[in-house]
């Protein structure tokens, strides 16, 4: 039972983490799982070069993601 309910809480947590976003000057951003699954690449692209831009005073050259 009690490796069924530590499972549980690591699928829990794991699905519930939030998307690390790491600016080009170092800076760490948590953004929301369910905001980046409903953006298209494009979308995701424009609001993390937005968020770079924000935070560091310039836009990123690469933007890496993967799903």
């Amino acid at each position: 039972m009690k490796k069924l309910f530590i499972i549980g809480a690591v699928a829990v947590g794991t699905i519930v983490s939030a998307f690390p976003f790491r600016s080009s000057c170092g800076m760490v951003f948590q953004i929301n799982d369910w905001s980046v699954s409903h953006m298209t690449p494009a979308e995701l692209k424009d609001t993390l070069s937005a968020l770079n831009f924000n935070a560091c005073g310039t836009h990123a050259t690469i933007i890496l993601y993967t799903n």
